[in-house]
């Protein structure tokens, strides 16, 4: 059994515009900031084992601030970040933006699975009986939480969007 803790960074500027930062970095706003530190504060009597960040920018702010009250690894992996979303990065979001139909120049709800799959196959192997925090992004955790629930893909839309600097915890029972 494995026990994961899936945490979404803080709020961006950005995510206040409603824009699609996607796989750039973005810039934590001084509610993000202090969202992050209420969090940390949170999680600090958890027994985490290890933190894996993605490592863009404001998730791997985010890990950094839990980080602070855990004496343990801190591993940056890109199967973390963010959706890739081409043209649409730095612009606004569209009124009817879906993201199970999104242009080929995207990255898609299967190719983001495949990654999230390597990850979790390896963590479920190398920490058995452990508490392991993830550091990721809003439409990432989406298929994440798929995965761990066990929903199709297409039911993507079904899944809630977490909240900034929210976390989630899940056990794992199974290797994936």
């Amino acid at each position: 059994m494995v026990e994961l803790i899936v945490v979404r960074h803080g709020e961006t500027i950005e995510n206040t515009m409603g824009i699609c930062q996607g796989q750039t970095d973005g810039t934590l706003s001084q509610k993000g900031k202090q969202q992050n530190k209420l969090l940390a504060k949170e999680l600090a009597s958890l027994p985490i084992h290890k933190i894996y960040s993605s490592p863009l920018k404001r998730a791997l702010e985010t890990a950094k601030e839990i980080h602070q009250f855990h004496k343990i690894a801190l591993e940056v992996r890109d199967n973390l970040s963010e959706w890739y979303l081409g043209s649409l990065q730095g612009q606004k979001f569209p009124n009817d933006f879906d993201i199970s139909n999104l242009s080929e120049e995207m990255e898609n709800t299967e190719l983001v699975k495949r990654r999230l799959l390597l990850l979790l196959n390896e963590i479920t192997s190398i920490h058995k009986n452990r508490t392991i925090l993830l550091v990721s992004h809003g439409l990432t955790i989406k298929v994440l939480i798929s995965i761990l629930k066990n929903l199709p893909l297409n039911k993507i839309n079904e899944v809630k969007l977490m909240e900034n600097s929210d976390y989630k915890i899940f056990r794992i029972e199974t290797e994936f």
